[in-house]
């Protein structure tokens, strides 16, 4: 049985005017970018399922390593939102999230995503034989359920949809967070920081600990707290008290509360 995660991440790059439009975009109108599978980051995206067609001079575009243009063109039909089941890799904070500068967004799966698939690492390829156009679309889809090993860091779930449109729409309730990268310039951070209080969805910052080899989560007051001459210096005590208070006293909702707790488990087990 496969059982999906109630939480899921998508990091974003945040480095130019155009990133930021993209992501306030994103925010204030509830919707995020499905991209073609043929303009994904990995080239052998969707084939890992071979299908070869019995028309004149296929045979010879496959054997030299490529796919044939019928076969592309249905692959470029479908959409797919690649997502992580972690908040907390170091390689897509430095990579997807352009060296903490970037930002990761957080959403629930019980609505628009709840029939996101995980994706299958292996270095296997898979035979389909002789298929009409129905099996070819289904061929395509388990063929998106399938990655090399070599990206199995990203710990990816995927939502593939049949549809031109590109952009996936989903309730204001879906997008719980935003955690803001502790490299992104303070300005962006801020107006970052605003757009989610007009939407009143909780906004967190990474705070790395490196003599622990791991990253935490702070609320972006908590940093101003605790901060001394640039250099924060935070205890897992001290976040957990600081969001306890808050919570006490009503500053935050029982949604950041939950969100912290939830980002934060690792770290935290060392108080218990």
């Amino acid at each position: 049985m496969i059982v999906r995660p109630m939480t899921v991440y998508k990091y974003k790059t945040v480095s130019t005017k155009q990133d930021f439009e993209r992501l306030k975009d994103i925010i204030l109108n509830n919707r995020i970018y499905m991209a073609s599978p043929l303009a994904l980051n990995d080239p052998m995206e969707a084939n890992s399922v071979q299908m070869s067609l019995r028309v004149a001079g296929s045979g010879y575009i496959r054997d030299c390593g490529k796919i044939h243009s019928y076969i592309e063109s249905k692959q470029a039909e479908y959409r797919v939102l690649s997502l992580s089941a972690v908040p907390n890799s170091m390689i897509m904070w430095a990579h997807y999230a352009r060296e903490y500068s970037g930002c990761c967004l957080i959403y629930s799966t019980e609505k628009t995503l709840s029939d996101i698939r995980p994706v299958i690492y292996t270095d296997l390829t898979f035979e389909f034989g002789e298929f009409s156009d129905e099996d070819m679309s289904q061929a395509i889809q388990e063929s998106l359920q399938f990655k090399r090993r070599d990206w199995a860091y990203e710990n990816e779930w995927r939502l593939i949809q049949k549809d031109e449109a590109g952009f996936l729409n989903y309730g204001v309730e879906e997008l719980l967070g935003v955690i803001v990268g502790e490299n992104m310039k303070r300005t962006m951070a801020n107006r970052i920081e605003k757009l989610c209080k007009e939407r009143n969805i909780a906004c967190f910052r990474t705070y790395t600990m490196k003599s622990w080899n791991d990253i935490a989560f702070i609320t972006r007051d908590m940093s101003k707290l605790f901060s001394d001459k640039g250099t924060e210096y935070i205890t897992p005590y001290d976040m957990r008290e600081h969001i306890t208070k808050k919570f006490g006293e009503e500053k935050c909702t029982q949604n950041e509360y939950d969100l912290f707790f939830d980002l934060n488990e690792k770290i935290l087990r060392t108080l218990r």
